[in-house]
């Protein structure tokens, strides 16, 4: 009798020890999405549209953008950023015949406060595009596109800000392109690089944070 009641004992220490560990393992396999959800990318989300006419348009409570027009000598706009309304800084010029429209579009962070910026510059046949990064009162320049969704019947040609998609990826910023695009990078000569046609969900270009270069990513298997 007491050998049994010694099994029994044994039995039952074995599975409270079985269930102790069954429950350690069951919150660990519950935290696991979680877990890899914060290694994923953060995605950027589109927040903020200026105005069809806009003097001053606030992406945050601290990041603020204004333009002046200038028509004495040339004909050209001027975009300028404050933080935390200190004194403006000049970030861009444009040629400008005050004929177009010159929409600002934020997308913000899911993770930080960060922003990704699109000035968008209005033109006879399309748009170009002006593209910024912003963190905590820091500007960077990403880069000036022209992203093109082709259309043989067309005689403006432009390409929704609504079919990109932004993630932050360690110290990269990756835009993918939903739909198909054609797309050009300008350089230095104030020309531009023609980087090709790409198929839709093709092209993914990413802007390194920290030397600011700018490079396409291989297609993803």
């Amino acid at each position: 009798m007491k050998k049994l009641h010694l099994i029994l004992f044994l039995i039952l220490c074995s599975f409270h020890l079985f269930s102790q560990y069954m429950k350690r393992f069951f919150l660990i396999w519950l935290f696991i999405p979680f877990i890899s959800y914060c290694q994923n990318d953060h995605e950027f989300k589109l927040q903020n549209v200026s105005q069809k006419y806009w003097d001053d348009f606030c992406i945050s409570k601290m990041d603020c953008f204004s333009l002046s027009f200038d028509t004495v000598y040339f004909d050209y706009c001027i975009l300028f950023y404050s933080y935390e309304e200190k004194k403006k800084q000049m970030i861009d010029t444009v040629f400008s015949q005050m004929l177009y429209d010159y929409p600002l579009s934020s997308f913000e962070s899911q993770a930080n406060n960060s922003h990704v910026v699109f000035w968008e510059i209005g033109g006879e046949h399309g748009p170009f595009f002006y593209a910024y990064y912003i963190k905590d009162g820091k500007l960077t320049k990403i880069g000036k596109w022209i992203m093109v969704e082709p259309c043989d019947t067309c005689d403006y040609f432009d390409y929704s800000l609504n079919d990109i998609r932004i993630f932050h990826k360690n110290d990269e910023i990756e835009f993918l392109f939903l739909k198909e695009t054609s797309f050009f990078v300008g350089n230095e000569n104030y020309d531009y690089d023609d980087w090709g046609l790409f198929k839709a969900g093709e092209l993914v270009v990413s802007f390194n944070i920290a030397n600011g270069t700018v490079r396409r990513v291989e297609k993803r298997k």
